[in-house]
């Protein structure tokens, strides 16, 4: 009777772990930029934890830290592939360390969707063609800054990019190459300055700044939050007229709190919609992840890991659960068209086009919220 009760255990185990589907992700969860590794998870498991209410199979998030390390993100990476045996990576955290990780991914031919980085590496679709993105790259948000603020009369000599030394900042770089050749301008003119990585030394990058002996009006930022917050204070002491204007991978709210006397100057774009937007997956998001983290505040980084794990059900939903795996995966992505996650718009991927969505969102803190700001309203003295 023991016996016949232990393997009646056993089968029911079985059962319950047969139909799991076992996504990856690699990111920060305790170091310098966990506020996006952490949310983006929690984005993630909001979406999967209400979809697993009626699914036929189970979803499994499978998540370590990698401290933003890049080694450490491939020793996750290959035990993620190899040991867990997933069946794709899912907002993987960081573009230094999802870059390094991207042989593996090719070498193992396994689909990685939506990582939260805007790295140019990652939308080349000819030599990195496992890799499927749903927000724009980092270098398109700072190009459309700069085109914006160039076509509102700002000189070249006007601007100045600080940011990270790594690929990170280097595309805060690419995307001010991008706009001074769209309006011919040449590469010579571009200011850049940089601070290294894991510290918050921007004393000898701004330094330098000033040594250009130039009036600048408008500075372009990529970094993370507090390097960025101690930027902004001491540029402030010698720029006291210019703007200051961020992308999406970096914390507006939180830096935007802790130079509140500078807030009307601070600028973000953003790759997802306002919280307070009439959207479909809007309400969705706010309804799940309040279920699930029911202390938790809604964010714009869990957000856009909710979108991301909607946009990979919505790919896979036709597939029976023994037909999944990497390689069917990756065929959906590339042919399943118009999909419709609730944004207000359509989009899918084909073998050129691993971007889902091409929308930037400018915007600033108003009064401790965040609003959506026209580009009108910047006004460059």
């Amino acid at each position: 009777m023991k016996k016949k009760f232990i393997l009646i255990i056993f089968f029911i185990t079985l059962n319950l772990y047969s139909n799991e589907l076992k996504i990856g992700m690699s990111a920060d969860f305790s170091a310098s930029i966990s506020y996006l590794g952490n949310n983006m998870k929690k984005g993630i498991e909001s979406y999967f934890h209400n979809i697993n209410k009626t699914s036929s199979f189970k979803y499994k998030l499978i998540a370590y830290d990698d401290k933003y390390n890049p080694v450490l993100a491939s020793q996750n990476v290959e035990q993620l592939i190899h040991k867990d045996n997933v069946v794709a990576l899912l907002g993987n955290t960081g573009t230094p360390t999802t870059t390094v990780t991207l042989p593996i991914i090719n070498k193992n031919k396994i689909p990685l969707i939506g990582p939260y980085s805007g790295g140019k590496i990652l939308r080349d679709s000819l030599t990195n063609k496992y890799s499927f993105n749903y927000r724009v790259g980092y270098y398109n948000e700072v190009s459309q800054i700069v085109i914006h603020l160039l076509n509102q009369g700002l000189k070249p000599d006007e601007l100045a990019v600080f940011s990270q030394n790594d690929t990170y900042g280097d595309s805060g770089y690419l995307g001010v190459l991008e706009a001074f050749r769209s309006k011919n301008l040449e590469m010579k003119e571009i200011i850049h300055e940089r601070y290294t990585k894991e510290t918050s030394n921007i004393e000898f990058g701004l330094s330098k700044l000033l040594d250009y002996n130039k009036d600048f009006k408008a500075f372009i930022i990529v970094g993370v939050n507090k390097a960025t917050t101690k930027f902004i204070e001491y540029a402030k002491e010698d720029f006291p007229n210019a703007k200051f204007f961020l992308i999406s991978a970096m914390n507006i709210s939180t830096i935007s709190n802790n130079l509140k006397k500078y807030e009307d100057d601070i600028y973000s774009t953003q790759v997802v919609p306002l919280l307070d937007k009439n959207l479909d997956i809007v309400n969705e998001y706010k309804n799940d992840f309040k279920e699930l983290y029911p202390n938790e505040k809604f964010n714009l980084i869990s957000f856009e890991g909710y979108i991301i794990a909607k946009l990979f059900h919505e790919v896979i939903k036709g597939l029976k659960f023994e037909e999944i795996d990497k390689k069917s995966i990756e065929k959906k992505l590339l042919t399943i068209d118009n999909i419709d996650i609730g944004l207000g718009f359509k989009s899918s991927f084909n073998n050129k086009k691993h971007q889902y969505s091409n929308r930037v969102w400018l915007t600033k803190m108003k009064n401790g919220q965040l609003q959506n700001v026209s580009w009108e309203e910047i006004l460059i003295k």
